[in-house]
């Protein structure tokens, strides 16, 4: 088995740390680093409370993907697993996840609820959003992954050291897909295994509505949606003069 690390991103995830860091002691992990923007709610006495969680406190909330780099940066591991604290993306589903990385010498392993076999119990209005998301990506970005905005995902130090080379990725939510994006035209690897999407059961989601914008502003201007848009204005504004032409002939 090859040495594996998982990074959690954390904001005031106290509840569910507690719950969570047992339940990846029984995986087959090298170490287990927490990113923490700054929790108030005693996260940092839950953490340090368990041997050989490494717990890295930045100042402020600096944002989701900087956390994952941080964590990167952070450990030397053949593998790097990025997963949140939320309790809803499973520990258990780690080691398939593991096996399908070395199986495929993938860069990149995504924990996927949109392909056979995988799951999602997320609230209705939120798979929709995600569904429409994913779609719109698949077609602007011609790249083949069902579930671009799964955060459960497992990167090989390969990728991991050359997104942590990266000084501009987009952080939140959108960077997902900024990830993706950059690792698919650099030539990694990527695949997808199915997991089981659980709902958040303690503390509140950190997306908002903002982040959904931002996602959907990205996939409009740096993928194809743009080039179509502007083609199909061209092709209106062609067939429209057409028919002014023609019926001065008329």
């Amino acid at each position: 088995m090859p040495d594996v690390s998982v990074v959690i991103p954390t904001l005031n995830e106290k509840n569910n740390i507690i719950k969570l860091i047992p339940r990846l002691h029984k995986q087959s992990l090298n170490s287990i680093y927490i990113i923490d923007d700054g929790s108030h709610d005693g996260s940092d006495e839950v953490a340090r409370s368990y041997p050989g969680v490494h717990f890295i406190v930045r100042s402020g909330k600096l944002g989701l993907i900087s956390a994952e780099i941080d964590g990167m940066r952070a450990t030397r591991s053949d593998y790097v697993v990025i997963m949140d604290a939320d309790l809803s993306h499973r520990p258990e589903d780690i080691k398939g996840m593991i096996e399908k990385a070395i199986k495929t010498n993938a860069d990149l392993v995504i924990g996927s609820r949109y392909i056979d076999n995988g799951e999602t119990h997320d609230e209705f209005i939120r798979q929709i959003i995600s569904k429409t998301a994913n779609r719109l990506f698949r077609l602007s970005f011609n790249l083949n992954v069902h579930d671009c905005t799964s955060g459960f995902r497992i990167y090989s130090r390969r990728a991991c050291d050359f997104l942590a080379r990266q000084v501009d990725i987009e952080n939140g939510y959108v960077g997902q897909i900024d990830i993706l994006n950059r690792l698919h035209k650099n030539g990694f690897k990527i695949e997808e295994y199915p997991v089981n999407f659980v709902k958040r059961e303690d503390g509140k989601s950190k997306l908002k509505m903002k982040e959904i914008v931002n996602f959907f502003l990205f996939v409009f201007f740096n993928g194809n949606l743009v080039k179509y848009f502007a083609v199909a204005v061209i092709v209106t504004i062609a067939i429209l003069a057409s028919f002014t032409i023609a019926l001065k002939f008329i």
